[in-house]
């Protein structure tokens, strides 16, 4: 089986290569880069949709896993995605939780896209095209691990400022999922998956951002202390956009995704930064 993998240099990308890999796949990275590290490359570019048509066709995959960040441009998204459903072998689009919004107390279901957010007329589509092809959508919570993503971002602030931080209140609460139990996710979806399918890839439903931050300050060395970050003044050094989501409060279910493909998370969960990748050597 040969995978083509979009987004195979960045964070979830190189886990989800690695794991497709051991599993026996034959990966081969699309990007904008060259080459990308231990794989063959083909040239596409997610701002030109026909270079992805192109790539695919040199290709010839027998899956597609778009792990790729939208451009920002509606339009385009949309032809890329057009794209990638047309090539005709099953997709697994990797989306995320954020774009749902503060989603209330009770655990959001894996429920079909609802809206008109860019990422929801994103995941429409893909989804509109499970008639003719497999496609599945994963919305994986917060990514962790490997010494990576926004838990990164945390320890790096405790560094700066001398005490953990977190934006917004502190009973906002995130969805988080490990870079690895993601990977497995998907390799799953590749295998079992229904077409169709909206699949949740959360470990813990809800995680205080405020014993993260904590945890965050341990593995920076601190005591493990936090203090809780105005968004307003978040929003004047990370952008206003990404401080209001750092501030979404959400729990997100994963139920129905674990009972339907037999997923099994089995990491450290995110509170566990004091050991490991994210401990200051």
């Amino acid at each position: 089986m040969k995978a083509a993998v979009i987004g195979a240099s960045g964070y979830i990308g190189t886990a989800v290569a690695e794991r497709l890999t051991g599993a026996g796949y034959e990966v081969v990275a699309v990007s904008r880069r060259e080459t990308v590290a231990d794989y063959p490359t083909v040239p596409g570019d997610l701002t030109r949709p026909e270079t992805l048509r192109s790539a695919l066709a040199a290709v010839r995959p027998d899956v597609v896993v778009h792990a790729g960040n939208p451009s920002g441009d509606l339009d385009v998204d949309l032809a890329s995605a057009a794209a990638l459903v047309d090539h005709g072998v099953p997709l697994i689009y990797i989306s995320g939780i954020w774009w749902l919004g503060a989603v209330g107390e009770t655990p959001f279901t894996e429920d079909p896209p609802r809206g008109d957010t860019p990422r929801a007329q994103i995941e429409r589509a893909v989804l509109a095209a499970a008639g003719r092809v497999r496609t599945v959508v994963i919305r994986p919570g917060v990514v962790y691990g490997r010494g990576g993503g926004i838990p990164a971002e945390m320890v790096g602030w405790a560094r700066k400022y001398g005490v953990g931080r977190y934006v917004g209140d502190p009973g906002t609460r995130w969805p988080t999922v490990q870079v690895d139990d993601l990977a497995d996710l998907v390799l799953l979806a590749i295998e079992r998956a229904r077409s169709g399918a909206v699949l949740h890839g959360v470990s813990d439903e809800a995680v205080e951002v405020s014993a993260i931050a904590a945890a965050a300050d341990l593995a920076a060395g601190g005591t493990g202390r936090a203090e809780a970050w105005p968004v307003a003044s978040a929003a004047e050094e990370l952008g206003e956009q990404y401080a209001r989501w750092l501030a979404l409060d959400q729990a997100i279910s994963s139920t129905r995704t674990r009972a339907e493909l037999g997923w099994r998370p089995s990491r450290p969960a995110i509170v566990d930064l004091t050991s490991g990748s994210y401990v200051r050597r």
